[in-house]
């Protein structure tokens, strides 16, 4: 019973951590950087409808959820990532780094800002 309950919250505390801690290692990248990319695949995680709002013309749409069937469809193996938020930007990375990708970056574009007040 005692190795049940040790599986049930490592495989918890191993999903947490997934979802929310950050990866080490990735740069952010503004907006205003992402037209002047050479060498490296601009694709965008974020879902279609958030996608439509704030369009990337240079950017390959992929949602996360697609990366497992379609990453074969990137074309080069350095990649910079467009995200929503930052969840959608660990595990997108942790995700791309399992199949081979480098990223070199991360754009997080927001439909709805939070606004910060103190």
């Amino acid at each position: 019973m005692e190795l049940l309950l040790a599986l049930v919250v490592s495989t918890i505390i191993y999903e947490l951590y997934i979802r929310y801690v950050p990866v080490c290692g990735v740069s952010m990248i503004s907006k205003t950087q992402l037209p002047n990319i050479k060498h490296a695949a601009v694709i965008d995680l974020r879902e279609y409808n958030e996608a439509t709002a704030l369009p990337v013309p240079t950017a390959i749409p992929l949602p996360l959820s697609y990366i497992k069937r379609n990453y074969h469809q990137i074309p080069y193996k350095e990649v910079i990532l467009i995200t929503s938020d930052a969840i959608t930007t660990n595990l997108g990375v942790r995700k791309l780094k399992r199949y081979g990708f480098q990223i070199k970056g991360v754009c997080c574009l927001e439909i709805n800002p939070t606004i910060k007040t103190a």
